[in-house]
């Protein structure tokens, strides 16, 4: 039961850390890119993106909600454990909501 109980903690802790992990890219100076920051932070860290695409999302529901701003900004930048990556940062209203990256090797 004890290694059970070892083995259900082990786990959790592994799948915290990876859905933690989506969420961020860390840069090879040690800086974090993170959801949650604005678009100046971001520029600060990683600089000007390669590209940058801009929409404006609107949902009529009836009412006079305001549409959504996203801005998808695609770099290519070193990461902390080496090698360069295609990294898109997602904002929505200049708040980031979503990091992927992919190795550019592994492409």
């Amino acid at each position: 039961m004890k290694n059970a109980v070892v083995i259900l903690f082990v786990t959790c802790f592994f799948l915290s850390f990876g859905a933690q992990a989506g969420g961020s890219f860390r840069l090879d100076s040690g800086r974090l890119i993170s959801t949650g920051q604005s678009k100046s932070e971001v520029l600060v860290l990683a600089g000007e993106p390669l590209y940058q695409e801009v929409e404006s999302i609107a949902v009529d529901q009836g009412g006079a909600d305001d549409p959504v701003k996203r801005e998808v900004l695609t770099y290519k930048l070193n990461g902390s454990i080496g090698g360069e990556y295609l990294v898109v940062v997602t904002l929505e209203n200049n708040t980031v909501v979503s990091i992927t990256s992919k190795q550019t090797s592994r492409m």
